[in-house]
């Protein structure tokens, strides 16, 4: 891949971050705190009580934690992606397979991994401070203090599960949105790889993309949430104990906590994603 293009991929995915986002933070903030309630509560319920105690704001609680992080996460995701892609592809003139684009996604997602680990544990733990004493101040003095009780390891808390999700549900996600493109691209009669599809079209790959990422491995973020949230300087509780200690007290429903909201956000938040990429991606030549 060249310099160039590396460059396009890493402006084009930080703009993108950006507007995923800004589109999908208020469902974002009501999945964290599903997932991490320590008695079941509605989606209607959790929306209400927020705007009801903390205003309109409390639902982009932690917001400027992910915003830097998550454009600077999807500019390592869309640059390793395209990477990935080069070294997969042994003949210019023959596209990737699917399977091919879902290996590079999940590589991509791994590198990503390390960007996104203390990014989510700051937002997390943010997200979850409701009414009353506040712990933290803002996103830096929650990575200050993260950093004074555990070090790096501790910014690190929930690295595993948050690379199996990036791995996996990365793969998921290209390899969706690939297939999506080339059903359009076949049913416009735009074989070419190079040809651009409408912004219909992209909205639907791009949120379907999203959606097939929160599917297949969505009990994992659900340990992951409550990993992250757990503190301490020790280490941090295995996914397979944190999974097993919810489906004692709540079945398989409590592997799916803030499934409803997250499903709902990812359809938005990865269609706004993906079409402001293949815009920036156009617009930058």
């Amino acid at each position: 891949m060249s310099t160039e293009r590396g460059l396009k991929d890493s402006i084009a995915g930080t703009v993108a971050g950006a507007a995923c986002l800004f589109t999908g933070h208020p469902f974002d903030t009501i999945r964290v705190r599903l997932q991490t309630s320590n008695t079941p509560i509605g989606i209607m319920e959790c929306f209400r009580n927020t705007i009801k105690y903390e205003g309109f704001s409390g639902l982009y609680k932690g917001v400027t934690s992910p915003l830097f992080g998550m454009m600077f996460e999807t500019a390592v995701l869309f640059a390793g992606y395209g990477q990935m892609k080069v070294l997969l592809q042994k003949d210019e003139n023959t596209p990737l397979t699917v399977g091919q684009c879902a290996i590079a996604g999940g590589f991509a997602g791994v590198g990503a991994s390390v960007v996104l680990t203390p990014v989510e544990l700051v937002k997390c733990r943010l997200q979850v401070q409701t009414t009353g004493p506040q712990k933290y101040k803002g996103s830096l003095d929650c990575l200050v203090q993260i950093l004074k009780e555990g070090g790096i390891r501790g910014a690190y808390r929930g690295f595993t599960p948050t690379i199996a999700r990036e791995f996996v549900g990365n793969m998921a996600f290209f390899s969706t949105y690939e297939t999506c493109k080339r059903y359009f691209k076949n049913k416009e009669n735009k074989p070419n790889d190079d040809d651009e599809l409408n912004l219909p079209a992209l909205i639907i790959s791009g949120g379907l993309g999203g959606m097939a990422y929160w599917t297949v491995l969505y009990p994992v973020d659900v340990a992951k949430s409550k990993i992250q949230i757990s503190e301490g300087a020790g280490p941090s509780p295995s996914i397979v104990k944190v999974l097993k200690e919810i489906y004692s007290k709540e079945g398989v429903k409590g592997l799916f906590r803030g499934y409803t909201p997250t499903i709902i956000r990812s359809f938005p938040a990865n269609a706004a994603m993906f079409s402001v990429y293949e815009l920036v991606i156009k617009l930058l030549g």
